[in-house]
Formats: C-alpha cells, sequence, structure tokens
C-alpha cells in the first residue's frame, strides 16, 4: 500500500512511555534507536522562550546493517535514506500523538530516478517504521 501524506496515530501512553516502548520493539524490526531529541531543550539550548508544557520529541531511527550496504552500493542514497527514520511524539492536551512521514516509492524513485532498486527497499524500510509504531502503542 502506497502512503499518500503523514501516518498519525494516538495512544494513551505517555510521551515517554511511548518511546520506551518504541526502543523496547525497535530490534523485532531490525532497527536501532539513534538518538532521541528532547526539543524542548533543544530550543532551551537556543534560548527560545517556550512554555513549560511543551513537550516534543524527534526520535531517530535507523536498520544500521541494511542502511550501512545500502550506502556502500552508492553513497548518494546518504542523501535520501537518512531522512525519513525520523519520528516525531509530541503531547496534545493530554494526549501522545505521533507523527511520521513515510517516503513514497514515487517521491524516491524521482530522487534517484536510476536506482530503482533503492527505492524497493526505501519503501520496505518507511513501511517497517510504521508497523513499529503501531507495536509500540
Amino acid at each position: 500500500m502506497e502512503n499518500k501524506g503523514l501516518f498519525k496515530i494516538e495512544t494513551t501512553k505517555s510521551v515517554q512511555e511511548f518511546i520506551e516502548s518504541l526502543k523496547k520493539n525497535a530490534g523485532q524490526f531490525d532497527f536501532g534507536v539513534r538518538h532521541v531529541f528532547s526539543m524542548k531543550e533543544e530550543y532551551k539550548k537556543q534560548n527560545v522562550n517556550i512554555d513549560d508544557d511543551f513537550e516534543l520529541y524527534q526520535i531517530v531511527v535507523c536498520n544500521f546493517k541494511r542502511s550501512y550496504k545500502s550506502i556502500r552500493q552508492n553513497v548518494e542514497r546518504a542523501a535520501v535514506l537518512l531522512e525519513p527514520k525520523q519520528i516525531i511524539v509530541y503531547n496534545n492536551k493530554g494526549n501522545t500523538v505521533i507523527n511520521y512521514l513515510p517516503f513514497s516509492k514515487e517521491f524516491i524513485k524521482k530522487a534517484l530516478p536510476n536506482d530503482g532498486e533503492f527505492a524497493e527497499g526505501l519503501y520496505g524500510s518507511c513501511q517497517g517504521i510504521i508497523t513499529l509504531i503501531e507495536k509500540s502503542l
């Protein structure tokens, strides 16, 4: 099934509970969690005045073995490969919301038109991230 835009879903878990669940489940889908950024802390570092209740996290996941193998085949893939591995989690009036933007096959093919094999693989990884998110709810 081709994705047509932003994947959005909510959970009754707190933001931190969802993040811990995602970390726990990542290995089942051959992903590792590279980084979890508190955007509240990132904004504070840049002297941005933010609301006390602001809670937004950027989670970067990666299938390290597959990513390395893919980049070794064509280093230009890195510009497309790394971006769709970011999951956004935030608190919206007491609800935990998860946003993820998977790349479509069409987008990947446009980005690297001479690398058709890559479009299939990256699209599959994007679908795996959606499954990981759903499993972590």
